[in-house]
């Protein structure tokens, strides 16, 4: 195969036609002019005309990182497939889970120290794993004194945006024109020293429950950045099934740049995966109590900035 005066083997070939068959057909040709692009990125700098299956499916986890599984499809399928087998039984000596806190989050001046914590689970499962690591961060920050409030998603009745723009107008004595649980948690989340939200990654991206969240907080926002919001802390936990720690690490980023828009800079990140199939059990993150003290520890040094 030749493409642009690069010439593909016959595995860079069917890789690329592997990976190109993941999309629908009304997006091919858009995604195989930007796989392109790296794939001549890569080989420009080997100095080479020839594309091996290896700049490819290294083009596509540049490009899509979030799609793990289908890269290791093409590049590892028996890797894949017992991946999967692992997840559908518990290893209790071996668990497949992975708690991680980010290493080399960049340390931020605060006017204040972090003693009021808010917390939002923007989760269905109350006591499920996402909840479970996020109380070990609340946990580690408690300890050293700071005053902690979580409130659950779940447990709240919160109706999306609608879209009036009421809040906009500058006639609302609210912040919203949708008179629910929302209320009260726009003043605590403007109020306190740091926020911690917790939420798991579903298909891909956040669960729908983060995205009312973010759509009711837009009666904040202020598009042009005009507003001078009290500058806070905030530390993110999310959880996935896949057992990768890196897979969804695009999503945490994304949000810490939504969050940051809310005046919230982003300290410390606590993430969980491993969670499905058999693993998805509430509790199951208590198979790693000892993973479970980088919870502790992110909290603690929350409460200590």
């Amino acid at each position: 195969m030749e493409n642009n005066k690069h010439i593909f083997t016959k595995k860079a070939a069917d890789a690329l036609e592997k990976f190109l068959s993941f999309f629908p057909e009304i997006s091919k040709k858009f995604h195989e002019q930007r796989l392109m692009q790296i794939i001549r990125h890569y080989a420009g700098a080997d100095n080479t005309r020839e594309v091996t299956e290896d700049f490819v499916i290294k083009a596509f986890e540049f490009l899509y990182p979030t799609f793990g599984t289908f890269a290791l499809a093409v590049k590892d399928p028996a890797r894949l497939s017992a991946t999967i087998s692992a997840q559908k039984a518990v290893d209790q000596g071996n668990p497949l889970i992975h708690i991680t806190r980010w290493p080399n989050v960049p340390k931020i001046q605060f006017p204040t120290k972090a003693e009021d914590v808010f917390a939002f689970l923007a989760g269905p499962r109350a006591g499920g794993n996402t909840d479970y690591i996020m109380n070990g961060v609340l946990e580690g920050a408690r300890n050293q004194g700071a005053h902690v409030e979580k409130v659950q998603f779940s447990q709240r009745s919160i109706t999306p945006c609608t879209g009036c723009l009421a809040c906009k107008g500058g006639k609302l004595e609210t912040c919203c024109s949708i008179k629910d649980d929302m209320e009260p948690i726009y003043r605590r989340f403007q109020e306190c020293d740091a926020f911690v939200l917790g939420f798991p990654v579903y298909s891909g991206r956040e669960s729908s429950h983060l995205t009312v969240f973010f759509d009711r907080l837009f009666a904040l926002s202020d598009p042009w950045g005009q507003k001078q919001m009290k500058k806070r802390r905030g530390v993110i936990v999310a959880t996935w099934g896949w057992p990768s720690p890196e897979v969804y690490a695009p999503v945490v980023h994304n949000i810490a740049f939504i969050l940051r828009h809310f005046g919230v800079d982003t300290v410390e990140v606590v993430t969980g995966c491993g969670f499905w199939d058999a693993y998805y059990e509430k509790g199951t993150a208590g198979l790693v109590p000892e993973k479970i003290e980088v919870a502790h520890a992110a909290g603690k040094a929350l409460a200590l900035s």
